[in-house]
């Protein structure tokens, strides 16, 4: 019987992702002209096993229109596969799909509702007004 090999996430995709992550970012900041490409953060690319579709999680600031933001990402969508396919890293070009990351906003929550809990109701009579 032959001994199962799992994946970690230290094999190729995970390179692949890390690298594209990379090099996404630096189109992005430096050879997009539109302004409202430089105010994002990459935060992951996941892979998917063949390597043929890569998801693109991203932050804006939040001076940024979300809505704004998908719509450039839309438009520039074609310089961006070009400007990667030039850069010839990968063989075949995957299809980008770029998803804004909520896991900052819902860490920030659970953050506030730590908080809270550590501070405790406030006792009647008390107030800071």
């Amino acid at each position: 019987m032959r001994a199962v090999k799992h994946r970690t996430p230290t094999g190729r995709r995970h390179r692949v992702a890390e690298l594209l992550r990379e090099r996404l970012a630096l189109i992005l900041l430096h050879k997009c002209a539109d302004p409202r490409l430089k105010e994002l953060t990459l935060t992951e690319v996941e892979m998917s096993p063949d390597l043929k579709q890569a998801k693109v999680f991203y932050v804006a600031r939040e001076t940024v229109d979300p809505d704004q933001v998908s719509l450039a990402l839309d438009k520039a969508l074609g310089f961006i596969k070009a400007e990667v396919a030039r850069e010839h890293i990968l063989r075949l070009m995957p299809e980008f799909i770029f998803l804004p990351d909520t896991g900052l906003d819902r860490a920030a929550q659970l953050e506030r509702l730590f908080e809270a809990v550590k501070a405790g109701p406030e006792p009647e009579g008390h107030s800071n007004t």
